[in-house]
């Protein structure tokens, strides 16, 4: 059996390499060392930065904002880098919030001077508050109003292959109450929700989604939320021929005539609602006014189709009509 043998280059060559390890850990905790010197160093010392703080006013029920005021303000702070980091990224409370509601009933104008926002910041007590942008705020007042808008939902549904929707998408509740300056309530005629989109729809879905609320300083609205339920099934279509053409309000025009008789349609849908449907109760109809008017000779006939099905063809598309000369 072979005996390995260790010279004195081997342990030369060990030592060394113990020694590289221990120096590189070495220079790698002095410089870990030296870095937390510096940074305790240096957050201690006074810096001055800008921080950006909601702005919130609270008034009187029964008053309004009539002017756009910003979300936020920008503040001018001075404070140790510790203090800084913590109001940057980690207070989530910070706000301005400027109490109006004891102003007198027949105030039109109102300034929130630099003194009077100074002293409504909240959860900033160690840092000093150098200045504001904008240093003040001129706010226009008067008395509220109110109406009742419909909600219009701004949802979008990408449906599975094969699946489709039956009817609009429902609201519960459709309307919500909005309160503000009535020249700006005046002009809003419907409140849409945020924008939601759902994909892979394949069932009925119902989700509780956040009204829109582009003016929060100035409208205020109720409630904040709606519940939109859509009624989602299986896609299919079906053919019905015979279908009689009519006049829909008397006879044929004397001297006029039409060809054909009866049309075939083809229509798509949810499958439960082709599957309710009376063939029987479909028609295609001309009005008198269509065919005296008509100067081509072709006329697109009207299928009473239900509101949720969708009428995809119409065989033949056109009804044709002529007059027919009467012999003297």
């Amino acid at each position: 059996m072979p005996v390995s043998h260790i010279t004195g280059s081997d342990i030369k060559l060990l030592t060394i390499k113990i020694w590289e390890k221990l120096h590189s850990r070495g220079i790698f905790l002095s410089f870990f060392i030296a870095l937390a010197l510096w940074l305790y160093v240096n957050l201690n010392n006074q810096y001055t930065t800008f921080v950006t703080v909601p702005l919130d006013i609270l008034i009187d029920e029964d008053l309004a904002i009539e002017n756009i005021i910003q979300p936020d303000i920008k503040v001018e702070v001075r404070a140790t880098g510790w203090e800084l980091f913590n109001l940057i990224y980690f207070n989530r409370s910070k706000i301005c919030q400027v109490d109006l509601r004891n102003l007198p009933q027949n105030t039109k104008y109102y300034e929130l001077t630099y003194s009077k926002l100074s002293q409504s910041f909240a959860d900033m007590e160690k840092v000093e508050i150098r200045k504001t942008n904008p240093e003040s705020i001129k706010l226009q007042i008067s008395q509220i109003s109110k109406k009742t808008v419909p909600i219009s939902p701004d949802i979008t549904l990408d449906l599975r292959y094969g699946f489709t929707i039956v009817g609009p998408i429902v609201l519960n509740p459709d309307v919500v109450e909005i309160k503000g300056f009535g020249g700006i309530i005046d002009s809003i005629h419907s409140i849409s929700t945020v924008h939601k989109e759902i994909s892979d729809v394949h069932n009925d879905i119902s989700q509780v989604i956040a009204i829109k609320d582009t003016l929060p300083k100035i409208i205020k609205i109720n409630p904040k939320q709606t519940l939109f339920q859509a009624n989602i099934q299986l896609k299919s279509g079906i053919t019905i021929e015979q279908i009689p053409v009519r006049i829909s309000d008397g006879d044929l025009p004397e001297g006029h005539q039409i060809m054909p008789k009866f049309v075939k349609i083809y229509i798509e849908g949810g499958v439960e609602e082709l599957a309710d449907l009376d063939l029987t109760s479909f028609t295609a109809s001309i009005s008198r006014d269509k065919i005296k008017n008509d100067t081509l000779g072709l006329i697109i006939p009207e299928i009473n189709v239900p509101k949720n099905l969708k009428l995809v063809s119409i065989d033949p598309p056109y009804i044709y009509h002529f007059i027919r000369r009467i012999e003297e």
